[in-house]
């Protein structure tokens, strides 16, 4: 098994995350079909994008909006 939990068991880790208080404590950018989803943890944002780097810098928009909330 490698150190690191994210490569193991990715799946397990969002749900986990998912499932605990609704801060922003993870985001996720996937590939569906021909965009890209994002989302965080808190259940109060999410969006698609065309692009991987576009959804990664929303989702850093994102957390930055609500950091410290």
């Amino acid at each position: 098994m490698s150190d690191s939990v994210l490569y193991d068991l990715p799946g397990e880790f969002v749900s986990s995350m998912a499932e605990s208080s609704g801060y922003c404590d993870a985001q996720a950018v996937l590939p569906k079909d021909d965009h890209y989803i994002a989302f965080c943890t808190c259940g109060r944002w999410h969006t698609t994008t065309p692009t991987r780097d576009e959804g990664l810098a929303l989702a850093r928009a994102h957390t930055s909006e609500t950091d410290g909330q």
